[in-house]
This record gives structure tokens, sequence and C-alpha cells, in this order.
């Protein structure tokens, strides 16, 4: 079964990619191979910008968890969503797996 690339997913890997992320880390965050990240980056012309992230800067790095941007460093520690937005759209698409957990 094939599915389709959202505006949205192909905005957030242009992001991070801009960002310098890995095809594996954008792979991983928004649930999609490594190896189809990268056919959609050089498709689509996004390149990395710059020198790489370290290993331990990609991982200290927190990303919200419905537009995957990096969450400022002003926001409370165990922050997951940048902003109030964010927050009501993922529980809202999520909604139904939240329930099902509890």
């Amino acid at each position: 079964m094939r599915r389709t690339m959202t505006e949205q997913q192909l905005e957030q890997i242009a992001a991070l990619r801009k960002e310098n992320y890995p095809y594996s880390f954008i792979g991983r965050e928004l649930g999609l191979s490594p190896n189809t990240v990268k056919s959609i980056c050089q498709r689509k012309g996004f390149a990395a910008s710059g020198a790489r992230k370290t290993k331990a800067e990609k991982q200290n790095a927190p990303l919200c968890r419905y537009c995957h941007k990096p969450l400022p460093e002003t926001k409370r520690r165990g922050a997951l969503f940048c902003s109030d937005y964010c927050r009501t759209k993922w529980y809202r698409e999520n909604r139904k797996v939240t329930e099902i957990r509890t």
C-alpha cells in the first residue's frame, strides 16, 4: 500500500534538513524510512546547510511532537510542544491512541 506525502511532512523534512539533521534522524522522527527521506530531499533539493551537528547536539535538541521544530530554549524543561496550537492539534489527531492507553 502506497502512502502519499503531505505538504506538512514535506515542510518538516525541509526544515529539519536545513537544520543539518541526517536522514536517519528525520525518518525516525516522522515515522519514515531514511531512504524515503533521502529520495525526497534529493528530488526536492532539500540540502543541508553548513557543518553537521554532533551526536550530542542531535540527542539533546528536543523537538515539538507535532511540527518537529526544535523547541525554544526558553521553554520549560520537559516540554513536548512548541505552542498550544501544536499541543491541541497533536492531541486531536492522536485522540484514539491516547484513549486506548488510558
